[in-house]
C-alpha cells in the first residue's frame, strides 16, 4: 500500500515537473515574441529620409527608405517570431507510458532482448526457424508498444484503444470507448493514417480501422 502511494506521488511529481517546464517554455517563447515585435515595430516605423534632387533641379524631393540596419532588424525579428511560434505549437514533450498502458511481461522481455544479432562476415548464414503464432503475436505487440511510446496525448489513447480491440475496431465503437466526439475521433484517425500507423476502410455506415502490420 505504501509502495503504491509512493509510486503515485513520484508519477505526480514527474508529471507536475514536466508541466512546469512546458509552462516556462511558453512564457519564454511569449517573451521572445514580445521583444521581437517591439524591435520589428521600431525598424518599420523609423525609416530614414532619402534625398533625391535629380528629378527637380533646385528642389529637394524627400523619400523615405530603410537602411541596411533596419532591414536586418526586420529580418531577424520575423525569424525570431516564427521560431518562437513554432516552438510553442510544434514542440511535444515525451510522455512516459502510464501503468495502465505498460506492456505485458512477454512483450517486455521481447523489447528488452532487442533485435537479433547479425552474423559476422565469415559466419555461415543459417536460415531462421519460422516464427510460431505466439512469437509472431508477441513481435507485433512489441512493435505496437514501440509506436505507442512515440505517440502522445489523444493519439496515444486512440492507438491503445485500437490495440486493446485486437488491432482492429469500428469507428463508432471507438467513439463509445474513448468518450470522444465523432469529429475528434475522425481527426485522430486521419492523423494516425497519415503517419502510416493504421488502415481505414468503409464498413457500412462507419469505418473499420486496423493497425498497419509491420513488413
Amino acid at each position: 500500500m505504501g509502495k503504491a502511494r509512493n509510486s503515485g506521488a513520484i508519477a505526480y511529481a514527474v508529471k507536475d515537473g514536466a508541466g512546469g517546464v512546458k509552462h516556462w517554455r511558453k512564457i519564454l517563447a511569449a517573451a521572445l515574441v514580445a521583444v521581437a515585435v517591439v524591435i520589428l515595430a521600431y525598424a518599420v516605423l523609423t525609416p530614414e529620409p532619402d534625398v533625391d534632387s535629380t528629378d527637380h533641379p533646385g528642389m529637394w524631393d524627400e523619400h523615405m527608405t530603410y537602411s541596411s540596419a533596419n532591414v536586418g532588424l526586420i529580418a531577424v525579428s520575423i525569424v525570431v517570431i516564427v521560431a518562437a511560434l513554432m516552438i510553442v505549437i510544434l514542440w511535444q514533450d515525451y510522455e512516459p507510458l502510464s501503468p495502465a498502458m505498460a506492456p505485458p511481461p512477454p512483450v517486455q522481455a521481447h523489447l528488452a532482448a532487442g533485435p537479433p544479432a547479425e552474423p559476422g562476415a565469415d559466419a555461415a548464414v543459417q536460415p531462421r526457424p519460422p516464427q510460431t503464432a505466439e512469437e509472431k503475436a508477441t513481435a507485433e505487440a512489441a512493435h505496437n508498444y514501440l509506436v505507442l511510446r512515440l505517440l502522445t496525448g489523444d493519439e496515444r489513447l486512440m492507438f491503445k484503444t485500437i490495440m486493446d480491440s485486437n488491432g482492429e475496431a469500428l469507428q463508432k465503437d471507438l467513439i463509445l470507448r474513448t468518450k470522444m466526439s465523432n469529429a475528434k475521433v475522425s481527426r485522430l484517425l486521419d492523423r494516425l493514417l497519415e503517419k502510416g500507423l493504421i488502415t481505414k476502410e468503409r464498413y457500412g455506415a462507419t469505418n473499420k480501422v486496423r493497425i498497419k502490420l509491420q513488413t
